[in-house]
């Protein structure tokens, strides 16, 4: 079966093809029972717009590309539902990339989206390479750095909508300093993760006001989930390099942190205290439940969609301290 076609309806409706377009179309310019009988009899036949003709007419898809690196991840996930809500309260659809933080998959995904001819990107670079993102510059198409702060990027005035890091980074530290915590160590991303650069600048920050020293041994990159946390206590532990608080990256190496500190018999937070970054929706129910920094995540993907619409330099967002069992709150 075809699909119902604007001749079909008119037949039936009793009216010319050019009634039928300008019913469906909402145009003022109808007799008001006129229209309400071309729909009704469209909506009998089943009539479905057609959105390709729609976007070659006017140029407009109303379709977004999302490029994350996991939406499995609870993080992605939240921040995703954010972009979601958004775009669907503005009537536009959205298409999922998943880069599996590969710079090639982003590349690809990337190329696949505006073969689909999407009217912007939001993107969460992989942050290895930007040989990708200067070329969506250099041809004019919309997007927005979606959850980071890519500082070489801020003269370019490509929006960017991201968290406070550094100040997140310094008050998860000070928090554990506060709790007694003489010797932090700090989980971290991979090295050229701007977002995980910027956490451990406030790391930094937390202990030099505190007059702490800062001991690159105690610095652990690389990871980003679960195995990353818990592959940096191991290290840790190995060299017999001793510490007594634990600040993560995000909740999940958090997470990884938790079980190494387990397998090795010491105690949270009694022994060791452990922040995590994020609060996903499992950190509140684990045990101990996770101390960490909350982050406005459905609202990165809510004004990141916005941004499409209305571009904004950069918008910054704060992050909350939010305390529980694993630093003995």
């Amino acid at each position: 079966m075809g699909f119902v076609t604007l001749k079909q309806i008119a037949e039936i409706a009793g009216v010319s093809v050019n009634t039928v377009s300008r019913a469906l179309n909402g145009k003022p310019d109808i007799n008001e029972n006129t229209r309400q009988r071309v729909l009704k009899v469209a909506k009998q036949l089943g009539y479905v717009p057609n959105r390709s003709a729609l976007s070659l007419k006017k140029q407009k898809t109303h379709i977004v590309g999302v490029i994350i690196e996991d939406n499995a991840n609870p993080f992605w996930a939240e921040v995703l539902k954010g972009v979601e809500s958004a775009a669907k309260s503005h009537g536009y659809h959205v298409i999922l990339v998943n880069t599996s933080r590969s710079y090639e998959n982003e590349v690809e995904g990337i190329q696949m989206l505006l073969e689909r001819r999407v009217d912007g990107i939001l993107i969460a670079p992989n942050q290895e390479k930007y040989g990708d993102l200067l070329e969506l510059k250099r041809l004019g198409v919309p997007f927005v750095i979606m959850g980071r702060h890519i500082k070489e990027f801020e003269d370019l005035n490509i929006p960017m909508v991201y968290s406070d890091e550094v100040r997140g980074g310094y008050i998860a530290t000070k928090h554990l300093i506060e709790r007694g915590c003489k010797r932090i160590a700090f989980a971290g991303a991979q090295p050229y993760n701007t977002a995980s650069i910027e956490r451990c600048e406030g790391y930094k920050k937390a202990l030099k006001e505190a007059g702490m020293e800062v001991n690159k041994e105690l610095i652990k990159t690389g990871g980003i989930e679960i195995e990353g946390g818990y592959k940096s206590v191991m290290e840790l532990l190995e060299s017999k390099m001793p510490f007594d608080g634990v600040f993560a990256y995000n909740d999940l190496m958090a997470f990884g942190v938790l079980k190494a500190l387990k397998e090795s018999k010491l105690r949270v937070p009694e022994d060791v205290k452990v922040v995590g970054y994020d609060d996903i929706s499992y950190s509140s129910l684990i045990t101990p439940a996770l101390t960490t920094m909350r982050m406005r995540k459905k609202t990165i993907g809510r004004l990141s969609f916005e941004s499409l619409l209305m571009p904004t330099k950069k918008i910054v967002l704060k992050t909350d301290l939010i305390v529980r069992e694993s630093t003995g709150g």
